[in-house]
């Protein structure tokens, strides 16, 4: 039975989608000896996409999870690792930063389903509350065991799961032990139907990256490879000295007597034959090896010449795919100017629409309720509404929020909260919270 195993770090938001998705931009820069991707196996990954993410890149929800973080908490998520001193010890912990995104990448076969990841997910989500946002599929890596030959491919299916590591009711980290680490795994296995992976802590290893093992591998071989062609050298040059001693004494043989010579033809001959034998074997075992060391390195040179020619072909294909791309987008530019510039003409209120459709989506409003205000009905309220003066969110409870023309400028709209502009809204709500906190104050005073 096939084994199966997670290794879970911290996501690199910017280089996790190109990779994952494959974009063009990627595939035209791969560098080879680290990955290897086969197109022709790129039709049959899969991809799925949490609806809570939807269309939400990863970058923006990370920025939306330290919003989110500042807004439970009162302090802003520390992402970078920082020292901490014992001042009793002088000791120094380093305190690892938050990583509220994280990805792990599993070890699956080829008729691995989406389903089954999505119900390992699931169990994951319901005994840890980490929340996954993204899962990916590959069947297109692996490498060629022997350079050249289609037939020593060996796939690496595996897939990558991005998740949301943070408890969203607290704003803090979830946190999982080594136990839970290695009861994911469990549950990792049975759910895939594969065999569970010996722990490092079995093995004494520590986990190797895809591209690192395959590098390790093919050092491995090179260094076997190294090996065997210095014995054989040593080898023929210890034979060559042998075969030299030999001569020098079939030379010492010919100037001296008979009976020195007669012996020589009884002990000498029949051993340099042998040895000749030997160097024979010797040098066709060079001869062959030197022979395989040629076909590959001409295999290396033809497997280079195909990547430069296909990374060629692949830019060339970048570059006019980004030249038609901006085409269109200059075209689409040009003709919503247009659009703009019409609807201007025809609606002489289209612009301030368009400025308080914005400003209702930034203090807090969804886009349902900003039709609604935007369609001149009342909208009744309750949560938050945030202010960019005073940089706070403040409590909307039971409110009726309108968009009414400005008595001041009958061009111009606004927001009104109860019947009030928006903005004295919040002066209020300021005034309000900075009474609440000078009466704890003089509260406190009296006590003491």
């Amino acid at each position: 039975m096939a084994k199966t195993s997670i290794n879970i770090k911290p996501c690199n938001v910017g280089s996790s989608r190109p990779h994952n998705r494959r974009t063009a931009e990627y595939l035209a820069n791969i560098r080879k000896e680290k990955i290897y991707i086969r197109t022709d196996l790129m039709a049959k990954n899969e991809e799925w996409v949490s609806p809570e993410l939807g269309d939400t890149s990863l970058e923006e929800r990370n920025r939306q999870i330290a919003a989110m973080v500042k807004e439970k908490t009162g302090r802003a998520m520390q992402t970078k690792d920082r020292e901490r001193v014992n001042k009793k010890t002088g000791k120094v912990t380093v305190v690892r930063g938050s990583t509220p995104i994280k990805e792990g990448v599993v070890v699956v076969k080829e008729d691995t389903s989406m389903k089954q990841l999505q119900r390992f997910c699931d169990v994951c989500k319901e005994r840890w509350g980490i929340t996954p946002l993204q899962i990916f599929i590959h069947r297109d890596e692996g490498h060629y065991e022997t350079p050249g030959d289609e037939t020593s491919w060996k796939p690496n299916y595996h897939a990558h799961i991005v998740w949301d590591w943070m408890d969203h009711d607290t704003g803090k980290s979830c946190k999982l032990s080594p136990q839970d680490m290695s009861e994911m795994q469990t549950i990792l296995a049975e759910t895939l139907g594969m065999e569970r992976g010996t722990s490092k802590e079995q093995t004494g290893r520590e986990h190797l990256e895809r591209t690192d093992y395959i590098i390790a591998q093919q050092k491995q071989e090179a260094e076997k490879t190294r090996i065997a062609k210095e014995q054989a050298e040593a080898e023929l040059k210890a034979v060559k000295g042998e075969l030299k001693t030999e001569k020098l004494k079939n030379s010492a043989a010919e100037v001296g007597t008979a009976i020195l010579d007669g012996i020589g033809s009884m002990i000498g001959t029949p051993k340099v034959k042998r040895q000749q034998q030997e160097i024979g074997s010797l040098r066709q075992e060079a001869a062959a090896r030197d022979e395989t060391i040629e076909i590959l390195q001409k295999k290396i040179q033809t497997m280079q010449a195909d990547h430069s020619r296909e990374l060629m072909t692949v830019q060339a294909r970048h570059i006019t795919e980004t030249a038609d791309i901006k085409k269109r987008y200059e075209k689409n530019v040009s003709f919503f100017q247009m659009l703009v510039r019409k609807a201007s003409a025809w609606f002489p209120h289209f612009h301030e629409l368009l400025r308080m459709d914005e400003f209702c989506h930034k203090i807090g409003f969804n886009d349902e309720q900003t039709e609604t205000l935007i369609g001149g009905k009342p909208l009744r309220y309750n949560g938050m509404l945030y202010s960019e003066t005073h940089r706070k969110r403040f409590n909307a409870n039971n409110v009726i929020a309108r968009i009414s023309s400005d008595e001041t400028n009958n061009r111009k709209f606004v927001l009104k909260i109860d019947g009030q502009s928006i903005t004295r809204w919040f002066r209020e709500q300021t005034e309000k919270l900075h009474n609440h906190v000078l009466s704890k104050g003089v509260g406190k005073g009296l006590k003491m």
